[in-house]
């Protein structure tokens, strides 16, 4: 009897142990199965943020060269004005040049679901993860300058535009634009937000090549 109880009591034990060591394994491939798939994950994320950076950068290089021709475009301008020069359709043609302004708006759609899923975490790399998010800081900036320059358009150049031109000389040969020392003034003024605006988006275009560095780091 006591012989029977003990190796029933053995056979327990090896089944316990058979069972633990299965649990075990199982949980160790799961493990490992998602593993694998957060790696994959994070692979595409970081694939995604490159091509969505590069795509930025290729706007932010666009806006560069059409800044470039609007300064160019206003230094034309300025001696111009409240000068003994007649305006001309030239002068005109330049000042609705400078009324188009640039715009940027980042593609920020993988990052924004890496941070609204939590999916961040699955980059581990502080350095890569500090640099992702202090690089769409670095958009706001930009922005912010986008956005002085474009207020100076609408509020200033595009009031005097309405208010301070008179269209129906146009027919007769004359310059539209009455008060030319306040449209000097105004355009003096976009020369200075251009130049704000041209750096701005310079920092933009060094913040994409940092973050892409370190995206191609993290996928070598």
């Amino acid at each position: 009897m006591a012989k029977a109880t003990k190796t029933t009591w053995k056979y327990t034990l090896r089944e316990i142990i058979i069972v633990i060591i299965g649990i075990t394994i199982a949980f160790s491939m799961n493990k490992c199965a998602e593993n694998v798939k957060d790696s994959k994950l994070k692979t595409q994320y970081l694939t995604n943020l490159k091509r969505d950076v590069e795509a930025d950068k290729i706007q932010l290089k666009k806006n560069i060269e059409a800044i470039d021709k609007k300064l160019v475009i206003c230094s034309e301008i300025i001696p111009v004005l409240n000068s003994e020069k007649n305006q001309d359709m030239r002068l005109m043609n330049n000042i609705f040049a400078i009324v188009k302004y640039e715009n940027f708006s980042p593609k920020n759609i993988t990052y924004n679901t890496l941070i609204n899923s939590g999916d961040l975490k699955l980059i581990e790399d502080f350095e890569l993860k500090t640099a992702i998010q202090q690089h769409y800081a670095n958009y706001d900036e930009v922005s912010d300058d986008y956005v002085r320059h474009t207020s100076l358009i609408k509020d200033y150049l595009g009031n005097y535009l309405v208010n301070h031109a008179d269209y129906d000389q146009i027919p007769q040969g004359k310059g539209p634009f009455l008060d030319e020392i306040k449209l000097k003034n105004i355009v003096r003024a976009l020369l200075t937000t251009f130049d704000d605006k041209k750096k701005a988006t310079a920092f933009g275009i060094e913040s994409c090549d940092v973050l892409i560095a370190k995206i191609d780091a993290a996928l070598d």
